[in-house]
């Protein structure tokens, strides 16, 4: 059976002023998720995860026995735009339904996710993984998400996603050892506002690998987390964001390391790392980017940042012990996330297959 949750995360958007003192936490309670709003946001997800057109492919033939059409090559994965977002749509599925068992769409959600996630069609996606020509694909991104995904089965108390589960088992054990080789020979992480950006990914990952056990995966990211990120000071946030950002850098990383790091370490750390939160400096993350043209899907990306920018402040400030600079992340966050769900309904297809999933992700936590 389907186990029920809570029906309400939280209805409505509560502020409650009690003081800024160091020792008074302004308590701000940032939208979540009530039935209304998780069907209003699930329904572009199952919308898109099987919609095969408009697509955009991401790996390279090695011969013309591969070309074929790519619903055919990643039965599983095909719809909403790319490989990657439908892998998080399903996620977003997944998730919704675990939260709110007895939502409008849940029969249509539960006849997708046996189609897309049998046996049978994962195991084509397997097989395309195998390929050479494949080995890069979706690299750490997608990986993320898949990983994600099964973490979120894992962890579901029905009997139907442990089937799933099992069935995505193969690719996702194949998809961390090529991690784990990936960062072997990885001299340095990768800091863009978009996909390949290495925090984002290792954050999604440590979220899987505890969930999973996956004591390898999670060690080597640590490892190289620490190597690599532990050194890092005075972030330039003044760059943020780029024309086409989704991500923030300079906060996916101080999210990541919030998971690493004990909490005296980490507000060592994060004070070097963000030295200053005045508006003068501070001032591009303080404030939602400007999106000119919603419809337009790079530059509709910047919905995509605010969602990312407030949840990942929401993690830093789990972690912070001065309790003003929590209050502002806090504020921060709710502002984009006011401001993101405002905005993602006009950006049309090039935005809503996949900011369902960081609207989910944002509001969730």
């Amino acid at each position: 059976m389907l186990v029920k949750t809570s029906k309400y995360l939280v209805a409505v958007i509560i502020i409650l002023i009690t003081g800024c003192s160091e020792n008074k936490v302004e308590k701000i309670d940032n939208i979540r998720i009530d039935e209304k709003l998780a069907n209003e946001l699930v329904s572009l997800s199952v919308k898109c995860v099987d919609q095969k057109y408009p697509y955009k492919i991401g790996y390279r033939y090695s011969d013309e026995s591969w070309l074929k059409p790519h619903y055919e090559l990643t039965p599983s994965f095909y719809g909403c735009w790319d490989w990657h977002s439908a892998v998080h749509g399903h996620w977003a599925m997944v998730k919704i339904l675990k939260d709110f068992p007895e939502i409008a769409d849940r029969d249509v959600i539960l006849s997708k996710l046996d189609k897309n996630l049998s046996k049978e069609n994962l195991k084509k996606e397997y097989q395309f993984f195998k390929q050479d020509f494949a080995k890069g694909f979706e690299r750490t991104y997608g990986w993320a998400w898949l990983m994600k995904l099964y973490s979120e089965l894992i962890s579901w108390d029905y009997d139907r996603a442990q089937v799933w589960a099992n069935n995505m088992r193969p690719l996702v054990d194949l998809l961390s050892e090529r991690t784990i080789l990936f960062l072997d020979k990885l001299s340095t992480p990768l800091r863009p506002g978009t996909h390949a950006n290495t925090a984002f990914s290792f954050s999604l990952m440590i979220e899987y690998s505890i969930a999973a056990n996956d004591k390898l995966l999670f060690n080597k990211i640590k490892e190289y987390s620490i190597k690599n990120f532990l050194v890092d000071v005075n972030c330039p946030v003044q760059y943020e964001p780029s024309g086409t950002d989704f991500l923030s850098p300079c906060l996916a990383e101080a999210a990541l390391m919030s998971q690493i790091l004990e909490e005296r370490e980490f507000n060592d750390w994060l004070y070097k790392f963000l030295p200053s939160f005045d508006e003068r400096i501070f001032g591009n993350i303080i404030n939602p980017p400007l999106v000119l043209d919603p419809k337009d899907p790079g530059i509709g990306h910047l919905i995509g940042l605010m969602f990312h920018r407030a949840w990942t402040l929401k993690d830093i400030a789990i972690k912070l012990e001065n309790k003003s600079d929590k209050n502002l992340f806090l504020k921060i966050a709710k502002n984009h996330s006011e401001q993101g769900y405002n905005i993602m309904f006009e950006s049309g297809y090039g935005g809503e297959h996949w900011l369902a999933t960081f609207a989910i992700y944002n509001f969730s936590k």
